[in-house]
């Protein structure tokens, strides 16, 4: 038997003085407001779970990030830029193609670049390039004397006149088919020349018979910043721009939701019309007004308001009761700060095709990520059972072993593309393992339905909440009798996860009804354990 003991979730703010920019569920860079969690994607594989990106302060020094033709360097022989030119990551036509043009008579090159003096210390260049010519190579220069070439085809670079180790070299995501690459190298202090364009095998600036006049990659979002780590998109143009540090309130709680609240906050102050709804901010249960022009009047007024006895959609996965579920078209996307070693996550009463969840840790980054799919295969090899049998889904996710980080987010994602996720409960906490259940363990449900019958043998059936029972045997060590004992009262009427088995109908979430303990052999003892499932 193992229980996952699950924190009390709340409300945890995530401020940023400024925008960000992260990747949907399709791949494409788009903002997202000030004191907002971002959320990402892996835009070159959409199916892995999306995460938290939680980052410090950072500045893109470079002007004009995506325009390279008329704002970056007016050398003559620095190639011909043309904006606007292809699909960049952010869903517009604005990656630039930076072509080779004759340099002189007979040779040609191809490159663009800004000056601008720098302090000493850790520096990353980063810029999303996208293959077009026959020649694989790109130059980039971090400062004057910092290049590194690197070949498209291979992912291989070397640096220009530089020791081994001197410049490191990264290939990031890839977006809208470019992939970002980012150069890091420890700086002096003073001016610099960072430039990006076109390469050779032998990292020079005269490329010929290498590329031919016309012929060039594309590059969009040039970034140069502190440290040796590339972090999120800043586009710029006339300025620098900076982008504010993450910071996530302390305590246990939900920190980002996708599933908006559409009822109001109630506001002594405001006067609602009949039938209006309204939700405690300190509790989220919702009310409807009873009266037109109701203002001043507390929600406990029951002439008033009358009360629904739900939360608001957002929160009904984390109430107590498992037959209330939150609902959003698509996806239910939520980020969670356990704030304790929360090795046991279960989402119960589900109707999604998939789960999705991650961790990330505030200063190691992405630790852990999964993906299941909840549709079970019931074809059996038949042509005819795949194609109109009806589709079989877990109504369970259960997970205990995500990884022991105390200051963790943990992203979920609820997928049902084309349809409505529902979800009816969210637990998550450390784990606790009392010992092996014995064979014979069952399980049974009750449904709190009620059906009427008439004289006449007509009924009428009142449709209400159902719950889960399970009663089971567990094998405990004697030395172990006192602290399980102990701690069966310590959870008493607390709902916690019980799971008694490898299926899911023995995951139960609700509140044990009496435990005994029979202390039956010189070492190991029996306890039997009867648990009642919340409705």
């Amino acid at each position: 038997m193992i229980i996952v003991d699950p924190v009390t979730l709340g409300d945890v703010a995530c401020t940023r003085a400024s925008p960000k920019w992260v990747y949907d569920r399709t791949g494409t860079l788009l903002q997202v407001p000030a004191n907002t969690l971002a959320v990402t994607y892996d835009p070159g594989d959409l199916t892995k779970a999306p995460y938290a990106l939680v980052e410090g302060v950072a500045t893109n020094t470079l002007k004009y990030s995506e325009r390279f033709a008329t704002v970056w360097s007016t050398d003559p022989n620095a190639g011909v830029a043309t904006e606007n030119f292809a699909l960049a990551p952010d869903g517009q036509m604005s990656a630039n193609l930076i072509a080779a043009q004759l340099n002189g008579v007979s040779t040609v090159c191809g490159y663009r670049y800004q000056s601008q003096v720098l302090t000493a210390g850790d520096w990353t260049l980063s810029v999303f390039v996208g293959k077009l010519a026959a020649s694989p190579y790109v130059l980039l220069q971090l400062a004057t004397g910092f290049r590194v070439c690197i070949n498209l085809d291979t992912r291989e670079y070397f640096a220009v006149a530089l020791p081994a180790g001197t410049i490191t070299c990264e290939f990031l995501e890839e977006a809208a088919g470019l992939v970002r690459i980012a150069i890091s190298g420890t700086l002096p202090a003073g001016n610099a020349v960072t430039m990006i364009g076109l390469g050779s095998s032998t990292g020079q600036l005269i490329l010929a018979p290498a590329y031919a006049v016309g012929e060039g990659h594309l590059f969009w979002g040039a970034q140069l910043e502190q440290g040796r780590k590339a972090t999120s998109y800043i586009p710029t143009t006339a300025a620098a721009a900076t982008r504010a540090a993450d910071i996530i309130a302390p305590g246990a709680g939900l920190v980002y939701s996708n599933v908006p609240i559409t009822e109001a906050p109630y506001s002594a102050g405001t006067a609602y019309a009949k039938d209006a709804l309204v939700y405690d901010p300190a509790t989220y249960l919702t009310y409807q007004s009873v009266i037109a022009g109701n203002v001043g009047h507390a929600l406990t007024e029951t002439a008033s308001w009358l009360p629904l006895g739900t939360v608001v959609n957002r929160k009904k996965m984390l109430d107590q009761y498992n037959n209330t579920q939150t609902t959003n078209p698509d996806e239910i996307l939520m980020v969670l700060s356990p704030q304790a070693i929360s090795q046991g996550l279960y989402l119960g009463n589900l109707s999604v095709d998939e789960a999705r969840i991650s961790v990330v840790d505030q200063v190691e980054g992405l630790v852990y990520g999964e993906t299941t799919t909840l549709i079970e295969s019931n074809s059996g090899s038949s042509f005819f059972n795949w194609c109109f049998k009806r589709i079989k889904r877990r109504d369970y996710f259960l997970t205990l072993k995500m990884p022991v980080y105390a200051n963790a987010l943990v992203t979920i994602s609820l997928r049902k593309i084309g349809g409505v996720a529902k979800c009816g409960m969210c637990a998550i906490g450390p784990i606790d393992e009392f010992g092996p259940t014995l064979m014979g363990l069952s399980t049974e449900g009750k449904d709190y339905s009620s059906t009427t019958f008439n004289f006449d043998g007509t009924s009428s059936t009142v449709i209400r909440p159902y719950a889960k029972r399970m009663t089971c045997d567990v094998m405990v060590d004697n030395d172990q009798i006192d602290y399980l004992e102990a701690r069966l009262f310590e959870v008493r009427q607390k709902p916690i996860v019980w799971v008694g088995g490898p299926y899911g109908s023995t995951a139960v979430y609700g509140r044990y009804e009496s435990f005994k303990n029979v202390i039956q052999y010189a070492t190991r003892s029996l306890m039997n354990l009867t648990i009642g499932g919340a409705v």
